[in-house]
Parts: structure tokens; C-alpha cells; sequence
């Protein structure tokens, strides 16, 4: 059975690359019937927080993804938080030990600093010297008497480190790439690169799909899980989430966390739709898809080894046909969130219908709705339309066709629009140089919800008052 692992660090909020990865864990492992793990790997207590690894779950489930192991819903390998396996890894390491794979290395942060510093300058890759490789026993206790507490490295063995990748096939590293790397830190911890081998043999992970950037690690891992006699999972290893320019996606790109784009007012499915098609096209074209659309769909196979560019008009889009195909009572609620101001307005579902064609994400709602709330002074743009004698007929038209005809409706009032269009389209007037008096007059703005939605959300008095302010009569 295929099981996969998704296994964040909580030192921060769930990056979307960090999604992305987690997406594409899910999408196979669902698709192929399998099990999804969710491992904590929170061996830095300094950068560590149980509230980041809440915010985390929070992201996670609010994608719509969900794991059949982890730290929240327990499982057969427990526990799922590195921070609690230390036990584990002290076992594995001391197997390492009495066998001549792993030795205790005394060396300092500064002479470290210093020899890397060394290697920098003549031009060579900073990697460990092997300093404390075949120390005698003598000379450990030496350094034990200076009070020097050894870390543990894994003794490298030599030639190269060759692995077989899903999507970059044959991956070859030379001898020499890397030194005898730490796999328990002085302070009895265990180092990244031991803790993922160890747990991914004892749960039993047989995909490993994640960052290009885990290359040189996996290498590492590789000679781990063969010196541990463990078999090692198969490996893929997509390409990185970039920014427009081409850099790693970060900050200076804008909005990075699930987070900021859910409280934006992204939609989950839109997201993780958006997040499935960098470095995957799904079959026949179709963009628009759902989470189980996408499990339907999704092929490990078909990944692309090309750089995914983030293209927020694009996610943009995408939102905006996923909100306008959304069930129209769940789109209600969710958007009273995120206009407050009106959620509570009785005509509260017209205003959202009004304005949702040119809607790409709920955080924009409020703004979208604003010219139903009272009149702001026009720009200087928006104000030539209410210049000329042109516009004062075509206000008072409107004026008397508003205390005429039925406006409870929004069917009258569409007949009220109609009949404006009707009574200037004879004398050579085109429908924006008609109706776009009309608007300013009511909101002071120059664009807004179609005007059958305003003269009914607005009310006749309201309209009538407004008119009769621009025209000087009030």
C-alpha cells in the first residue's frame, strides 16, 4: 500500500510552497487508495511553537486536506511529533555507533567556523575535514576532560551516491560532495537528516515526494537508510514554487502563507486547484477542477520538472469561476464575513449577485459593494459626466420616471433603466453617455453595480432624494 508523509516544521505559518508539497502528497497518495502520515518535525525547540503546528493543521484541513495518521488523530506508529521519538533515534544512533558507521566528533563551533572559513578562501566546498574521524581513545578522553560534549556523524563511506527519481530519473553525486554530516547534535538531539531516515523506515513511507531542493539531502538519506539496513522509499522531487522574477518564492513577492490567502478571501478550492497546476496540466485541458475533480485526475507521472512561477492574476481568475460556480446559499454566508457592514442587509444576496461577475476574491466584497452606501464627492473624471445640459435632462427624466413607475422590485426597477435608455437612444445618445449621469448623480462614482441593483437596494426615496440633490433641488 502506498503511504506517503507530508512532514512540516512549525516554525512558522504553512507556506504555499510547503502546501503545494503537501497537495501533491495527498492527490497520489488518495488517488492510489493509500495512507497520508502527518509528521511533525519539530526537533528545534528554539524555532519550534505548538501554536504554529496548530495554525498548520488549521491550513491544512481548511485546503480540504486531510491525513490518516498524525500527531492530532494518533495511528499505529506514534508518536507523530519528532520532538517526542527522541528514545528512537538514540537507539538507531547507538546501533551507528557499535558499528563503526558513526563516531563522536569534538569539535567546536569556532574551529568548525574556522575551517570552513579556510576551505572558502582557498576556493574549495566547505565540507567537515575530519577532524575527529580516527581519534584514538586517548585523545577523546582528552578532549571529554576539557569538557567538550561530542556530537555524533555519520561516517560517509567513500564513492559516489546514486538514486533513482521519479521525475529527474538517474540522479548521480560524485565522491566528495559531502563531508561525515551530525546525526545527533551535543545536546543528545537528533539532526535532521537522521530523524526523516529513521522515521520514514519505522512508518513504513514508500513515496517520498517533495522539493527539488531535498536533492543533497536524499543523497544522504540514501546512504543512512543502507547503513541502517532499512529499504529506502521511492523518490520525487518536483520543482520549486517561484516568484514572477524567478527567486524563490518569498516575502518580497507579497502574500507567502495559506493563511494571508485565506483571510484575503481566497476560496480553498481555488487555491489548491491553483497550487495542483504548477508543474502538472490535467488531461483535455479543463482548469477549473475540485479536490476529488483532482484526484480523478492527478498523475505523479505527468508532473513537470520545469520552474512553477506564481501568477497571482492567475489565481485570481481561477477564484473568480470558482466563486461564481459555488453553491449560491454557502457563497452567502461565507461572503458575510467578509462584508460586515452588509451582511445583515435584507437585500444583502442581490448585492453579491450584482457585483460577483467581476469578482475575483471575497476580501475585495466590501469595496465592491461601497457605492451602496452613501455618496462620495466624485472625482474630477467621474463629475464631467454630470456637466452639460445633456446630463440635467437626463437626470430629470430619470427623476420623473422614479416617482412614476413601481421601483419594489427589481424587475421595475429594470423597467425604470429601460425606459431612461428608451427616452435618450433616439437623439443619437449612446447607453453609457445615458445611463453614467445616472450614476454619479446616485453614488458619485463612475463604476458600481449595474443600475437596476442600485435604484432597488437604494430604495425610490433614497433615489429620489439623490437626484433631486444633484439637480440642485434639495
Amino acid at each position: 500500500m502506498v503511504r506517503v508523509r507530508f512532514a512540516p516544521s512549525p516554525t512558522g505559518g504553512l507556506h504555499l510552497g510547503s502546501a503545494r508539497t503537501a497537495l501533491f502528497n495527498w492527490l497520489f497518495a488518495r488517488g492510489q487508495g493509500g495512507k497520508v502520515v502527518l509528521r511533525i518535525e519539530d526537533t528545534d525547540p528554539a524555532r519550534s511553537g505548538r501554536e504554529h503546528e496548530e495554525s498548520i493543521l488549521l491550513d491544512l484541513r481548511w485546503l480540504g486536506l486531510d491525513w490518516d495518521e498524525g500527531p492530532d488523530v494518533g495511528g499505529p506508529y506514534a508518536p507523530y511529533r519528532q520532538s517526542e521519538r527522541g528514545e528512537i533515534y538514540r537507539l538507531h544512533a547507538s546501533r551507528l555507533l557499535e558499528a563503526g558507521k558513526a563516531y563522536p566528533c569534538y569539535c567546536t563551533p569556532q574551529e568548525l567556523e574556522e575551517s570552513k572559513r579556510r576551505a572558502l578562501a582557498e576556493g574549495r566546498t566547505p565540507v567537515y575535514n575530519g577532524a575527529c574521524r580516527d581519534l584514538t581513545p586517548r585523545e577523546k578522553e582528552e578532549r571529554e576532560a576539557e569538557g567538550r560534549r561530542p556530537a555524533l556523524r555519520f561516517r560517509v563511506p567513500e564513492g559516489e551516491v546514486a538514486f533513482q527519481d521519479l521525475l529527474h530519473g538517474y540522479v548521480r553525486f560524485p565522491p566528495g560532495t559531502f563531508g561525515d554530516f551530525i546525526i545527533m547534535r551535543s545536546d543528545g538531539s537528533a539532526g535532521f537528516n537522521f530523524s526523516v531516515v529513521v522515521d520514514d523506515a519505522a512508518m513504513g513511507i514508500t513515496h517520498v515526494i517533495r522539493g527539488e531542493d531535498h536533492l543533497t539531502n536524499t543523497a544522504r538519506h540514501i546512504l543512512l537508510f543502507d547503513a541502517l539496513g532499512y529499504e529506502p522509499p521511492r523518490y520525487l522531487h518536483h520543482s520549486l514554487l517561484l516568484g514572477p522574477d524567478g527567486a524563490k518564492m518569498s516575502k518580497r513577492h507579497g502574500a507567502t502563507t495559506v493563511r494571508e490567502y485565506r483571510e484575503a478571501g481566497y476560496l480553498p478550492a481555488a487555491l489548491a486547484n491553483y497550487l495542483a497546476l504548477l508543474s502538472w496540466s490535467p488531461p483535455a485541458g479543463k482548469e477549473v477542477l475540485g479536490l476529488q475533480e483532482l484526484v480523478a485526475l492527478f498523475d505523479i507521472g505527468d508532473l513537470s520538472a520545469s520552474p512553477a512561477v506564481f501568477d497571482r492574476d492567475r489565481l485570481e481568475w481561477l477564484n473568480g469561476k470558482h466563486l461564481r460556480s459555488m453553491d449560491k446559499e454557502k457563497l452567502i454566508a461565507l461572503a458575510q464575513d467578509f462584508a460586515p457592514a452588509w451582511a445583515r442587509h435584507p437585500r444583502f444576496p442581490l448585492m453579491l449577485e450584482s457585483v460577483l461577475d467581476n469578482l475575483t476574491k471575497l476580501g475585495d466584497l466590501e469595496r465592491y459593494l461601497g457605492p451602496y452606501g452613501d455618496p462620495v464627492p466624485p472625482s474630477e473624471a467621474a463629475a464631467e459626466w454630470l456637466h452639460g445640459e445633456a446630463a440635467r435632462r437626463i437626470l430629470e427624466k430619470a427623476l420623473g420616471l422614479m416617482e412614476s413607475m413601481p421601483m419594489e422590485s427589481l424587475d421595475g426597477c429594470r423597467e425604470v433603466v429601460s425606459s431612461l435608455k428608451h427616452a435618450f437612444m433616439e437623439k443619437d445618445l449612446k447607453a453609457r453617455e445615458i445611463l453614467m449621469p445616472l450614476r454619479v448623480a446616485l453614488t458619485g462614482r463612475d463604476k458600481g453595480p449595474a443600475l437596476p441593483y442600485l435604484l432597488f437596494v437604494l430604495g425610490r426615496e433614497e433615489c429620489v432624494a439623490r437626484l433631486r440633490a444633484a439637480l440642485g433641488d434639495g
